[in-house]
């Protein structure tokens, strides 16, 4: 434990005494890698293929806010349907503005989910979202879960409405755009995602918040049963088909990436919590106070030789 501890100390002790150039190179990797993504999925504009245009982005996107890195990535989404057809790109243009007007603007901070939700479907892990969501970002994860699921369903038609128009008559391009709109609204496995998201994040934020020991993991545990029981069950109710070897393996994994990021956050002694109780003229107060894991750091012993010497013995 204590060797765990020393490597993720040093890990963040670097971090933060270098963060004005490890944040950016860090927003660098995590934009070049969505930017990549949305590429690999919308992929239909000839400006998009050149791979300095997505560096360059990914530059930008390293020095910007949070909220103007998921607006660069909507541009790139957006001008890519317009390179299929303009209805299309009409269509995503629309969605993009009601997402961004009506979350982003308020909660900027929680954004980048936007973009974690397709890439995590890209990867086949549409299973673990709801827990690694929950950990990151809490109850606030909700909405931009549901956006990013809308996201990447919407790329999954666009894909189909091109094949479609590559061979539908010019009488017949309407067609195509109305089965586009009518595929998003009518898709039950994106209801469905959306409502277990939902639930099993709001389930999970709620048992996190409870003033228990080792809350953090039996809300990551609960909240990994939760979300195979709704899936499954959800899935007969929506008439979806579900596989219920992808659910299991992809929950775990989920779990798995959950628990690995609450130690990076924090790792609690419970075995040398003290509670406290006090009051003043107004209030009583009660405490818990849990200390956390820590790397003792090395403590100076000052042994006096004699009064003109002394000698400081370092004490692991």
């Amino acid at each position: 434990m204590s060797s765990l501890l020393a490597i993720r100390d040093t890990i963040r002790d670097f971090l933060r005494k270098f963060d004005e150039i490890t944040t950016p190179v860090f927003r660098f990797i995590l934009s070049f890698i969505m930017f990549s993504s949305i590429n690999s999925m919308y992929g239909y504009s000839d400006l998009f293929e050149r791979g300095i245009v997505i560096f360059l982005l990914s530059v930008i996107s390293a020095l910007v806010s949070t909220s103007i890195v998921v607006f660069l990535g909507g541009v790139v989404i957006v001008v890519n349907c317009f390179a299929v057809a303009a209805q299309v790109g009409i269509c995503a243009l629309f969605i993009f503005l009601i997402m961004y007007c009506t979350y982003m603007r308020v909660f900027p901070n929680t954004g980048w989910i936007l973009a974690l939700v397709p890439i995590l479907y890209m990867w086949n892990l549409p299973y673990a979202i709801p827990i690694v969501v929950v950990i990151f970002a809490g109850a606030s994860g909700i909405v931009p879960a549901a956006f990013g699921v809308v996201i990447y369903q919407f790329g999954v038609y666009v894909d189909e409405v091109e094949n479609l128009l590559l061979t539908a008559a010019e009488d017949d391009a309407f067609l195509a755009y109305t089965y586009l709109i009518d595929a998003v609204l009518k898709n039950k496995a994106m209801m469905l995602d959306m409502i277990v998201y939902a639930v099993v994040i709001l389930v999970t934020f709620v048992i996190y918040k409870l003033p228990i020991d080792y809350i953090w993991y039996i809300a990551i545990g609960v909240g990994g049963l939760l979300n195979i029981i709704a899936f499954m069950c959800c899935g007969m109710m929506l008439d979806v088909e579900i596989n219920s070897g992808n659910v299991i393996v992809g929950t775990i994994l989920g779990v798995l990436m959950a628990v690995i990021v609450q130690l990076c956050k924090s790792m609690v002694d419970y075995s040398r919590k003290e509670t406290v109780q006090f009051e003043d003229d107004e209030y009583y107060y009660y405490v818990k106070a849990i200390p956390k894991y820590n790397v003792s750091a090395k403590k100076k012993n000052v042994v006096k030789m004699n009064e003109q010497t002394e000698e400081v013995v370092e004490q692991q």
